[in-house]
């Protein structure tokens, strides 16, 4: 089953965070998934949950993205993720 994860991604430091981009784009690829969507003007049509950045990235399944997300290639990125950013990701199969 396919896997997306969806973030609502807030950056605090646009050029702080353009390191972790830079890293991560290629991480992401060597492990077979790819962006989907990045989005900093999503369109809310309902509800209260209002995204700064929409971000949605496809993996194989979800052992892949729990793979990837406590890797030890991804670990550094995560944190200048932290530094430069705030998040809430969310995953689910289809």
């Amino acid at each position: 089953m396919t896997a997306y994860v969806v973030i609502d991604l807030n950056i605090a430091d646009a050029a702080g965070f353009q390191e972790y981009v830079d890293g991560v784009g290629p991480l992401i690829e060597k492990t077979g998934a790819r962006n989907l969507i990045i989005d900093d003007k999503p369109l809310v049509l309902e509800g209260d949950w209002s995204p700064r950045t929409l971000v949605i990235h496809e993996f194989e399944n979800k052992e892949a993205v729990e793979t990837f997300w406590n890797s030890p290639e991804y670990a550094p990125y995560k944190e200048l993720r932290r530094r430069y950013s705030t998040v809430q990701v969310v995953v689910g199969e289809s």
